[in-house]
């Protein structure tokens, strides 16, 4: 477990840190907070067992999305095991706590259903309220079977699934693929895709273009110089990640620009800020190697970065893992400041538009789960915590 939890946690190097311009940061508001993240499963006994056995000990809290109406949704991938009750989850109240509801349903969630979520780490809400899940179809690192890894559109208004796309071997490699995250563009009709490769030795990261209205997919970027990590480590809090050797993990952060000409991403264990033009990208007849010639890159960060997102108006959102905080790329510039930043943030995790032009951003202690040093009794600041911020931008989806 510990190995499998290494390869997990993405490992980067330490930077130099550049000069960041610093502006007055937005209040960070935290909606949500856990020592330990609990099941709303309906089922008292269900829920004593997960208690008893103590599988909160399994379970990671790594994405955060929500829906027009304000509802929150947390991914937690099964890299502790199968006995995660639920990878994708709404959250709910219940009394004075948060939980987390299986979502779309419990079935939905039953490893055992050949249908169902296996291992979910990335997905987006698009501008129509459509569910894009994203499932890695790895259970705590084994390869995933037929099938298992996927792409499944879930319309949140009708409360049923429109699209489904089981990814081929050519899309991803059963034993290596590691499907991080994607970017939705509603006005195309293409989801980009990110995988960070890490279960194999070298990396076999890439970048996948999926066409939503064909159902087809492409596989249009491997080339290891852009999608693998760069020997890069770093520190957080002062604490190297991870104790039992470097991370390791490719093309990781992806985001696509408002105006939905450029898709940016990065490599976890890396800072360069890299980019593509759209249309190459999503032209299937282009070929690898023409690709390959037209990326740029577009910065060196001052700190690498776990989740990316951009407003209408091109400006660039980036986690800083060294940072403890969230830096912000101007479109117009090209300068990068950080835009918030605390002491109490430790791997800030993945990033997600709200109502009313709120960002919202997840903090996990990624790197203490993955080390197997998470306090889950009584440690200085909750494990999992959401936080909010009010921008007043538009998100890149946005009509």
């Amino acid at each position: 477990m510990n190995r499998l939890l290494t390869r997990l946690i993405l490992a980067l190097g330490a930077t130099t840190l550049s000069t960041v311009s610093h502006a007055a940061e937005p209040k960070l508001e935290v909606v949500a907070e856990w020592t330990r993240l609990h099941y709303d499963l309906g089922d008292a006994a269900a829920e004593k067992a997960y208690d008893d056995k103590q599988i909160w000990k399994k379970v990671l809290m790594q994405g955060v999305k929500v829906d027009s109406r304000g509802n929150i949704y947390v991914s937690t991938a099964r890299w502790g095991g199968k006995e995660v009750p639920a990878t994708l989850s709404k959250l709910v109240k219940v009394g004075h706590e948060w939980k987390l509801q299986p979502f779309p349903s419990k079935e939905m969630n039953d490893v055992a259903n050949p249908k169902g979520l296996k291992a979910v780490l990335g997905f987006e809400i698009d501008r129509n309220d459509v569910m894009w899940i994203l499932d890695q179809g790895h259970i705590a690192g084994a390869p995933s079977g037929p099938g298992d890894e996927k792409l499944i559109g879930w319309d949140l208004k009708t409360g049923k699934e429109v699209a489904r796309y089981e990814f081929t071997e050519a899309d991803s490699d059963r034993k290596c693929s590691f499907l991080n995250d994607l970017a939705v563009d509603n006005d195309a009709g293409v989801i980009y895709i990110s995988d960070s490769g890490i279960f194999c030795d070298p990396l076999k990261g890439g970048l996948i273009v999926y066409n939503m209205r064909t159902n087809q997919a492409k596989r249009v970027l491997s080339a290891p110089e852009w999608v693998n990590d760069e020997k890069f480590t770093f520190q957080i809090h002062g604490r190297p990640v991870l104790k039992n050797g470097p991370m390791r993990t490719g093309a990781d952060g992806i985001a696509l620009s408002g105006d939905k000409k450029t898709l940016y991403w990065t490599n976890l264990t890396g800072n360069r800020l890299l980019a593509l033009p759209t249309p190459l990208m999503r032209d299937f007849s282009k070929s690898e190697d023409e690709i390959k010639k037209a990326v740029k890159v577009v910065a060196t960060l001052p700190s690498n970065t776990d989740g990316m997102t951009a407003d209408r108006d091109n400006n660039l959102y980036m986690t800083a893992l060294t940072l403890n905080g969230v830096m912000k790329r101007d479109a117009k510039s090209g300068a990068v400041s950080l835009l918030v930043s605390s002491d109490e943030i430790s791997w800030p995790d993945t990033l997600a538009w709200g109502p009313g032009g709120t960002l919202y951003l997840v903090s996990n202690h990624l790197h203490l789960w993955v080390d197997g040093d998470m306090d889950f009794d009584k440690p200085k600041v909750p494990n999992f915590r959401i936080y909010r911020m009010k921008l007043g931008a538009k998100p890149y989806h946005a009509k």
